[in-house]
């Protein structure tokens, strides 16, 4: 049975593998399709669809987006989008904006202890930069002995240099995916350790906001919470994705191709999610502008 991996990180965003060594991977280990989900950015495209291309490996497009709904802090991933659309593109630098703005705060918290670190330790260029680089400066100015600690010490919420950063309006992304042609997915709710009625009724509502889809398979969903969201899946007809949220990083949960305790993402979910993005294609783009430029294999249901 061909398995996929649906959440993956490079180094253009906190991931440590480029896109074009991530499909490497993914080829070696069998893994049919996969999507690169960078935070906040699909710079990762197209150099990762011409890769998978010569690898023999489908990738779909993808990105995630940390947008607030009332009092939560979600992850929304999009899949299947054009990675060119010009309003995408600038909702992305919008984002991207914020955190940079964020960086130059907690950058002057740093120096505030006199910590021998600045702008000019990030990473330079095509991407974005975050917090996970912040701590890779600590650790490489010898400030701390681990990202870990960094995090622990400086970065997290509630620590000593932490600064918050403007966040979209969960309706706001989903609706930037979806007028580029593709589907909004609720990443990873094993995290927002949520009841179960609760999380049933938030990605009920997440639904009228336009949401297609939860991320099912994942290192931080239990046993118990993937078999409640596939019987929530199927109830409310919304596609079923997963992945291994790999970075290449401290913290890992899960390798390449893995969703945590040797669970893999079957293939012939993708059936679902393909039907899903046509849809949306077919609606964010007139007919003579409908083509995808992925690697494609046929969808076969199980």
């Amino acid at each position: 049975m061909p398995y996929i991996d649906l959440h993956l990180h490079s180094t253009l965003s906190d991931g440590t593998l480029t896109p074009v060594e991530i499909i490497s991977q993914a080829s070696r280990k069998g893994i049919s399709t996969i999507s690169i989900t960078d935070h906040d950015t699909m710079d990762a495209y197209p150099e990762a669809i011409f890769a998978g291309t010569r690898a023999n490996v489908e990738v779909i497009s993808g990105v995630e987006i940390t947008a607030h709904y009332h009092n939560h802090s979600l992850h929304i991933l999009g899949f299947g989008a054009r990675h060119d659309t010009p309003a995408l593109i600038g909702g992305l630098q919008t984002i991207q904006e914020a955190r940079q703005d964020r960086n130059h705060r907690i950058m002057a918290k740093l120096q505030g202890f006199n910590l021998p670190i600045s702008l000019a330790d990030l990473p330079q260029g095509k991407g974005q930069t975050g917090r996970p680089h912040i701590a890779q400066a600590l650790v490489r100015k010898g400030v701390v002995r681990s990202e870990q600690e960094a995090f622990a010490k400086f970065l997290r919420k509630n620590g000593s240099a932490y600064a918050s950063r403007q966040l979209l309006p969960v309706r706001q992304a989903i609706t930037m995916i979806a007028n580029a042609g593709g589907v909004a997915v609720l990443a990873h709710p094993g995290t927002l350790k949520m009841t179960e009625p609760d999380l049933a009724t938030l990605v009920g509502r997440l639904m009228d906001e336009g949401l297609s889809g939860v991320e099912v398979y994942h290192p931080m969903n239990s046993e118990k919470t993937v078999q409640f969201l596939r019987k929530l899946c199927h109830n409310f007809g919304l596609a079923i994705t997963g992945g291994s949220d790999f970075h290449g990083r401290e913290g890992d949960k899960a390798p390449i191709g893995e969703a945590g305790g040797k669970r893999r993402v079957p293939a012939d979910l993708l059936c679902a999610l393909k039907s899903k993005i046509a849809q949306a294609k077919n609606f964010a783009l007139p007919p003579d502008r409908f083509h995808t430029t992925e690697q494609t294999t046929p969808c076969t249901p199980s």
